[in-house]
This record gives C-alpha cells, structure tokens and sequence, in this order.
C-alpha cells in the first residue's frame, strides 16, 4: 500500500469508518449522516471532499452559514450545496503526519455533522431527498448516496450512456466541428505569438475547443474521433504558427526594400524560402518546435483527461462493494 492509502485507512478506522482501497474513498456513518471522503483530485491527496447527501425545507446554503462553519473549524476551507448534496472542503498541508490527518478528519466531521444538525439537515437520497437507508455510490463521474430505487434507475442511466459511447460517431460533422473548435486554438496561437510567447494554454484551448467541437457535431466521441482531433491538432498548430510568424513578418519587413509589395498571404505562402532569405529560417524552426511543445504540455492532460473522463462516465461503483453489488 502507499502512505496515502495506509494513512487514509488508519483516519477511517481511527474515526470509526471503513476505507474502499480501490477508489480510495473512506465512507461510513456519523451522528447519522452518510459520509463520502475522498481526494477530487489524485495530484492533491489531502485536499479532501466531505460529502453526504441532506436537505432541508428553507433551501440551500448561504456564504454567511459556509464562513461560520469555515471559521468554526481550522481544517475546513470551505462548504458548498448543489440539490441535496452537501460537500465540505477539507485541506492538509502536504505530507501531513498520520497523525494530523486522524485529528483534523475527527475535528472536520465533528463540526460538518454539527453544522448540518444545527442548520436543520435532515440525511436522505441524493436523487429522491427521502430519509431513508443509502448507499455511496460512484455513477459516472460524481459520488452520490442513493436509495435502492434510485440506484436502479441511475444503473439505467449510466447504460444509457455506455450504449452511446458505443455508437457510431458521424466522422464528418466531426472533422468540420474539430476543424472550427481548433481555430480558437490558432488564434490563441496567434495572439500570444505577436505579443512575443509561446503559451501552453494554446494547447489547453486548442485540445479542449477541437475535442468539444467533434462531440458537438459529431454527436458522439469515441476514441477514433480522438485520434482524428490530435492530427487535426497538430495540423492547426503548424498553420497557427506559420500564420503568426506572416503577420510579425508582414509587421516587421513591410517597410524594407524589397519587402513592401508582399502582403500576408504572400507571406504565409512562401514563408520558409522568405525567411531564409532573411535569416530567420532556423528562429521559424525553433519556434515551431517549442510551439508544438508547449501544445503537447497544454493538450495531452485535456487528452488525456477526456478520456478517463469517457471510461468513468459509463461506470456504476458501489463504495466499499465489488462483484454484482459493485462495477456495473
């Protein structure tokens, strides 16, 4: 096991709750509410989410009520509710000692509970609001505590959306979605490029934009759409980067002898014969390179991410359960 998994293992037992290795999630039951803790993000282990499900007949939480219970309690950053889910903000400093996470989860649960009692909460199913017996499960991409009813309709729900992903995409209102999407990737390119940078966000709005834009029109991603949406990526990134390097040349070398004729267009079409009859061949190269670099750096976590985001969203997770009560 890793020091994240044995010192998350030892604050469920310490605190009188159970901890599932596999997702990485303590659950269990205090002052008779169904908790979730769990890391959001795998990066940051100790920023942890405090989640049940509650409601209460006067509605949802006010910034005023969120900053009282942030202020009643040093480990608590913060406290959301979206329906009938509640979620509190947990937060360590990395490489907390076993022993300060144990102390900081009693002090964190002991005020959520609290909180929740005193503002009115009553525990119930995250979809129906009943009060009654739940269960935490993991449906897609969100952590939910759900009444037997209820679970098997979100069972329906999440094979409705594994049956999608197993149709076929339409791969041309794709390539053209993909197609517009990555403009707005060449035009971050270019925005960045005349002001005298090669950003990584270009590629973070060039994977995002081009992926979204597929989706859209191809009305479904599979992973062939996401092959076609890198080349299509890398393809954009070349003329993004060729367009900037024309509008700094047209910029720079419009009013030199021989160069007051060429327009931009003249410029993105003979771009490396031109420049390497200025001597700005190999500057064009190095740019290209460190812009298909930090295009990689920005799009492969997108990339990457959505297709995670894809496997997780046709899955049904049981916590604390395998087999038949467990992955759908």
């Amino acid at each position: 096991m890793s020091k994240y998994t044995d010192n998350y293992a030892a604050a469920a037992a310490a605190n009188g709750l159970r901890y599932d290795e596999t997702n990485r999630v303590i659950y269990g039951q205090k002052d008779g509410y169904d908790l979730l803790i769990y890391a959001e993000d795998k990066s940051y282990p100790y920023v942890m989410t405090i989640d049940t499900s509650a409601k209460r007949s006067s509605g949802g939480l006010t910034k005023e009520e969120s900053k009282e219970l942030v202020k009643s309690c040093k480990g608590l950053t913060g406290v959301e509710s979206d329906g009938n889910l509640v979620k509190a903000k947990m937060f360590l400093r990395a490489g907390a000692k076993q022993e300060t996470l144990i102390e900081t989860l009693r002090e964190s649960i002991s005020a959520f509970t609290a909180f929740l009692t005193g503002k009115g909460y009553t525990p119930c199913c995250s979809v129906c609001g009943q009060n009654v017996e739940v269960s935490g499960f993991k449906a897609g991409l969100s952590y939910m505590h759900l009444c037997p009813v209820c679970e098997g309709q979100m069972r329906n729900n999440v094979a409705n959306v594994a049956e999608k992903q197993r149709s076929r995409d339409n791969v041309p209102a794709g390539i053209v979605g993909a197609l517009v999407g990555s403009l707005l990737g060449v035009a971050v390119i270019i925005l960045f490029g005349q002001m005298g940078y090669v950003a990584a966000v270009s590629g973070v709005v060039m994977a995002y934009a081009c992926l979204k834009g597929y989706e859209l029109l191809g009305k479904n991603l599979t992973i062939k759409g996401v092959v076609i949406c890198v080349v299509i990526m890398a393809a954009m990134t070349y003329l993004g980067n060729r367009a900037n390097w024309a509008f700094t040349a047209v910029r720079e070398l419009s009013g030199q002898l021989g160069f007051s004729r060429y327009t931009f267009f003249d410029w993105f079409r003979e771009l490396p014969g031109m420049l390497k009859e200025v001597g700005e061949a190999a500057s064009y190269l190095e740019t290209l390179a460190l812009t298909y670099f930090f295009v990689l750096v920005g799009a492969v976590p997108i990339v990457w991410g959505r297709l995670k985001d894809r496997k997780a969203s046709r899955s049904m997770i049981r916590i604390g359960y395998t087999g038949a009560d467990g992955k759908l």
